[in-house]
């Protein structure tokens, strides 16, 4: 069982002012300052799953979603679904652990708030319930009691949480997921300033601007599929996450705000931009299922000098962008909210059912037509390429001969040097007769 968050308090109150209860200290940075705290056997019915834990923190937030539950509900269904989405997360290191901690017991010491919130050691507590439960022998968790409860001092709690979850010291990393949302919930939930975000998740100032821009574009895309919050949905149905194209997405929307060169036509930064990133939302939405492992999505706007994408081209954007309104968008309007789909479909267990079923039906009936308009236009741009090839090449071959020193001992004395001089000159004798032969046919009568 599980006591009620008065009763934990009270306990855990009582057991950390108890002479002789300690049965060891850690270190521990909290509040500003290095200290020496005890470590205290507490029992597990007073300790409660931290629903803030960065390695769930998709799956708790989609389940606060669904289910309309505030943050600081907590109930034994709550207690009963963090317990399998811990053991779930990585079942085969669990069963390690477990049968270390049969052996040994609980070797670190875990991190309780004042109203018994596991801060750090969610995943050892859970493994010591289950040790409870096979052998019927009485379990207790060793931790650090703060003097905080948590809604009491939230700021400084995660604060604290985030060092030791994600900082230099953490043993387990987080989901490619989660990073973002834990940044989130530092900036705009807690307001803490980038600056102290980056020393806390031990990541560069430009890295965290880069977790919340991308994340502010996972937020954008799930109103545009009409998911919001419901963070389960960016991940991929066959295992793993749509995180790499929002990175790609995030990367090009910079590159094209700094009005990159590559791109060679005078695009509107706020409206061709947003078409640009909604035709990338729709390819998100089909994910690696239409995409592959070869990344080819990224012939929308992602591809390098070597290969142009369609938006660097007017034209075939404009003809790629308008084969898609035209096909895409009307199916996507017809499929109405995810509210008058679950109205449709009853049977769906939950929303989140609901949202997966209505993505399938989505993508069947647009993927012929997504699948052969990009084919189009890879045809198209292939084609451009083939044009531009000549003048890039050249480019690329003048730059490289200006950059000899003509009065290079190396050059002079080579042999080497000299046959390929003669080639080169040939070759570019044969380009210059070529050109006039174009040029004197295309001005004959």
């Amino acid at each position: 069982m599980v006591h009620a968050r008065k009763v934990r308090k009270e306990k855990l109150m009582q057991l950390r002012k108890k002479t002789g209860s300690e049965i060891s200290k850690s270190k521990l940075y909290y509040k500003g300052a290095s200290a020496f705290h005890a470590v205290h056997q507490i029992d597990l019915d007073l300790l409660v799953y931290n629903r803030h834990n960065g390695r769930l923190e998709s799956e708790m937030l989609t389940w606060q979603k669904v289910h309309a539950v505030g943050d600081d509900e907590y109930n034994i269904e709550l207690h009963e679904l963090i317990e399998e989405f811990l053991w779930h997360d990585n079942p085969s290191r669990n069963k390690r652990t477990l049968e270390d901690i049969k052996i040994k017991g609980q070797q670190r010491p875990g991190i309780v708030t004042l109203d018994g919130v596991i801060i750090d050691g969610n995943r050892r507590a859970m493994l010591l319930r289950r040790l409870e439960g096979e052998r019927n022998v009485k379990q207790y968790f060793e931790a650090i009691i703060l003097p905080d409860a948590y809604d009491e001092n939230e700021k400084e709690i995660v604060r604290l949480e985030t060092q030791y979850q994600m900082g230099e010291d953490a043993i387990l990393p987080y989901g490619p997921l989660e990073k973002y949302l834990h940044a989130k919930r530092l900036r705009e939930t807690l307001g803490v300033d980038v600056q102290e975000i980056a020393q806390l998740m031990g990541e560069s100032q430009s890295e965290v601007k880069k977790l919340l821009g991308i994340m502010e574009l996972m937020d954008e895309y799930l109103d545009h599929i009409g998911c919001p919050g419901l963070y389960t949905m960016l991940k991929e149905p066959t295992g793993g996450t749509k995180e790499g194209m929002f990175v790609d997405l995030y990367s090009d929307l910079n590159r094209f705000k700094g009005n990159n060169p590559a791109v060679q036509w005078s695009f509107d930064a706020e409206v061709d931009l947003l078409d640009l990133q909604t035709i990338h939302f729709d390819f998100i939405r089909f994910g690696s299922e239409l995409t592959g492992t070869d990344k080819t999505y990224r012939a929308i706007s992602h591809e390098g000098a070597g290969k142009k994408s369609f938006f660097a081209h007017e034209k075939i954007w404009q003809k790629f962008l308008a084969r898609h309104r035209a096909e895409v968008d009307p199916v996507t309007e017809n499929m109405g909210s995810l509210e008058e789909y679950v109205n449709r479909n009853p049977d769906c267990p939950t929303i989140v059912d609901a949202a997966i079923a209505r993505d399938d039906e989505w993508k069947y009936r647009v993927r012929s037509s997504v699948k052969e308009n990009f084919g189009l236009s890879e045809e198209e741009l292939d084609g451009k390429v083939d044009e531009l090839e000549p003048p890039r090449l050249l480019a690329r071959s003048l730059n490289a001969l200006l950059r000899i020193d003509t009065d290079s001992t190396v050059l002079l004395e080579n042999p080497e040097c000299r046959n390929m001089i003669v080639q080169i000159n040939r070759l570019t004798f044969d380009m210059k007769k070529q050109i006039e032969r174009y040029e004197r046919s295309s001005s004959s009568p």
